[in-house]
């Protein structure tokens, strides 16, 4: 089974998917996606704002310009084609940027509301500006009373929807005053009956309201405990509440007090099965010891559970985004990370953005394929990023030089293509943002990438394969040409000579000697055998086999050789030679040299450190080697011509080249004086 398991991890094709899904997932976009080219770039005055809705839904935009340049009056004008249409002068100062543009009455064209505020009172106004018709002036919504010279008040919210069925949408939106405190509530205008109704009073701040049909139509707040309202305060802001409000802008349970402050609690649908539920997530940031909390509960306010979690930076300006197609939730964090919510109340990682400092974002269908594309505007780094619906496929927009998004909208062009309009506070961006054509290139060169690092892997696998045969058969024909010297050395007269020597000890009772000279015979034997495996050996174990096998042929001779092995200090003995490589040469120096002496015969054996090399000398006093010759006429010289392809073989395999060579000592007379072999092995670096 282990086998198995290794065979299929190492085959090319696994290792191969292995390594590309390492590169690609470090690879930057080949192809993104969607692009976004840049059509054109304008300077604005800072007193005027352009939009582009298609009021006639000819798929063509209109063009409308707000000016703030009268002291108590905001100008509009209408142009449709480049000309003017008409133009109303509204009474007030300019509270939202944009205009709200929606079909109320189902007729086809759409209507223009704005919002301003004169003096104390908060105005609403809305016409039909391709038919010139005034539905609303002057509407008197709510008084303000800033204070602190407040202008982080505003309204948060404003939808067209139908809350009665009667075929005419209700106008339902929300003010949100700051310091100020009050208003604090959501609005809704019934056209037929010219009726307001307001939420009740109190301190409760409305915020990033979402509205889902669940049976009903119920409207879901968040809110910021910012403390601008004293303890006792009717649902105090020194708090956080959860709460909803029924299509009658009712309480659908008594608001829940979240938290404390400074706080934010963000409230989010979420679709369970065929249900819908509240996500609550409470992000204290204070620097008392108060947990953060996320929870679930039902539309009546019970909760289904709740868990606790410590407050970390990336929590800072956390929000929560509910994708109207699946009602998905998304947490998007503080350093960009943006997370899908489960059932379990826990986040998974799905994409991720550049760094939020502050929760901008517009919801846009920007490329009209019927699904809204995520616009988020970073805005201490100024660049935009625009996801798909589900907040994935991010592309990134620079907008160098502004530091406030104003507005967000699309610019319908006819059969053209449309244009994604970024008002800032100083520039006007217009994109052609589409999906790209060569997007599905990418996975043609990720195959390409698949098949180069395929084919390196093989030819990789090929070469080792390669690489480990060749040194298989290097070994083996070591192996068999080392078994081949053996033969040669330990031939039948040594063997049979030193046993006939053993035993005649022992017929002479001489025990002792008897048993040491077997010892060494075993040894010899032994190592010889066990080492017959292998074709490399170390430097101390060849010299203790070579003294062994010294030591018995002084025996043989009779104790008429008299041998010694030096080895210099800081000499590695553990260096790796071939197999026999001295012994082959002390053999020859016995055989040849020393065995046909009328004398004593001396053999040294030597090892020392020059010139980088480790130099092996092995020097006899014997006949000479060509006096050997004349002896030995029936000598087959194959000893040293197998040592010569051990070597040649050696080096192929290990790639150390080791070499040797002989010089023969002679008096004046041309008398061999003895003969010397010195092998140069390199020292290599380790």
């Amino acid at each position: 089974m282990k086998n198995k398991i290794f065979h299929i991890i190492t085959n090319p094709l696994i290792i191969s998917l292995f390594i590309w899904i390492f590169i690609v997932s470090f690879l930057p976009p080949l192809f993104p996606k969607y692009n976004a080219d840049l059509i054109k770039k304008e300077k604005l005055s800072s007193k005027l704002f352009f939009y582009y809705p298609d009021l006639d839904n000819d798929n063509l935009s209109e063009e409308i310009l707000l000016q703030t340049t009268y002291e108590n009056f905001v100008n509009l004008i209408i142009k449709a084609k480049g000309s003017i249409i008409d133009q109303w002068n509204i009474k007030g100062k300019l509270n939202m940027h944009e205009p709200f543009i929606g079909d109320f009455n189902n007729d086809g064209l759409k209507e223009v509301f704005l919002f301003t505020i004169d003096g104390n009172d908060i105005l609403l106004n809305c016409f039909n500006p391709l038919e010139n018709k005034e539905y609303i002036k002057n509407k008197l919504i709510d008084e303000f009373y800033p204070r602190n010279n407040e202008n982080n008040s505003g309204f948060t919210f404003c939808e067209l929807i139908d809350l009665d069925n009667d075929k005419i949408k209700e106008l339902v939106f929300s003010f949100n005053a700051g310091y100020s405190v009050n208003p604090r509530k959501l609005y809704s205008y019934n056209f037929i009956k010219d009726s307001l109704i307001k939420s009740e009073n109190g301190c409760m701040p409305l915020l990033n309201i979402k509205w889902i049909y669940n049976n009903s139509i119920y409207f879901i707040p968040s809110t910021h405990a910012v403390s601008n309202c004293d303890e006792n305060s009717l649902y105090s802001d020194k708090y956080n509440w959860l709460t909803i409000f029924n299509k009658n802008l009712e309480f659908n349970f008594e608001p829940i007090k979240f938290g404390n402050y400074p706080s934010t609690l963000l409230v989010s649908p979420l679709k369970i099965n065929a249900n819908f539920f509240l996500t609550a997530l409470n992000i204290y940031s204070g620097n008392k010891n108060f947990p953060c909390s996320i929870g679930l509960y039902d539309f009546n306010g019970k909760k289904i559970k709740e868990r606790e979690f410590a407050y970390s930076k990336e929590w800072h300006s956390a929000i929560l985004i509910s994708n109207k197609k699946d009602f998905k939730t998304y947490l998007i964090k503080y350093n960009g990370d943006i997370e899908e919510l489960n059932n379990d109340l826990e986040f998974k990682n799905v994409s991720k953005i550049l760094p939020m400092s502050e929760p901008i974002y517009r919801m846009l269908d920007c490329d009209s394929d019927g699904s809204n594309e995520f616009i988020f505007y970073h805005q201490f780094l100024e660049k935009i990023t625009i996801l798909n619906n589900e907040l994935l496929d991010p592309l990134i927009i620079d907008v160098k030089g502004n530091s406030i998004l104003y507005n967000a909208g699309i610019m319908l062009n006819g059969k053209e293509k449309p244009q994604l309009n970024l008002r800032f506070d100083n520039y006007s961006y217009f994109y052609e943002y589409y999906k790209n054509p060569y997007y599905n290139y990418k996975f043609i060169v990720f195959g390409l990438i698949y098949l180069g690092i395929f084919g390196f892997v093989y030819l990789l696998q090929k070469i080792q394969k390669y690489r480990v045969e060749h040194k298989f058969i290097t070994e083996k024909k070591i192996a068999e040409l080392q078994i081949k010297s053996i033969k040669n050395q330990m031939d039948p007269h040594f063997t049979l000579n030193i046993i006939n020597s053993i035993g005649s000890l022992f017929a002479k009772q001489e025990t002792e000697k008897a048993n040491y000279i077997f010892g060494k015979y075993s040894k010899l034997l032994r190592s010889t055998i066990l080492s017959s495996d292998q074709i490399s050996t170390s430097l101390d174990e060849e010299l203790e086999y070579v003294e062994n096998y010294l030591f018995l042929e002084k025996f043989r001779l009779k104790n008429e050789l008299h041998f010694d092995i030096r080895k210099d200090d800081g000499i590695k003995g553990n260096i790796k030679i071939p197999k026999m490589l001295i012994h082959t040469f002390v053999e020859n120096s016995i055989k040849h040299g020393i065995r046909h002496l009328e004398k004593e015969g001396n053999l040294l054996v030597s090892v020392s450190n020059e010139n980088n090399l480790y130099k092996i000398k092995i020097t006899d006093n014997g006949i000479g080697r060509n006096k050997s010759k004349e002896i030995s006429k029936f000598s087959t010289g194959k000893g040293l011509e197998i040592l010569n392809q051990i070597l040649d073989l050696y080096y192929n395999l290990e790639k150390v080249k080791i070499t040797y060579e002989f010089i023969d000592f002679e008096n004046e007379r041309k008398k061999s004086l003895g003969t010397e072999v010195i092998i140069n092995i390199p020292i290599l670096n380790s």
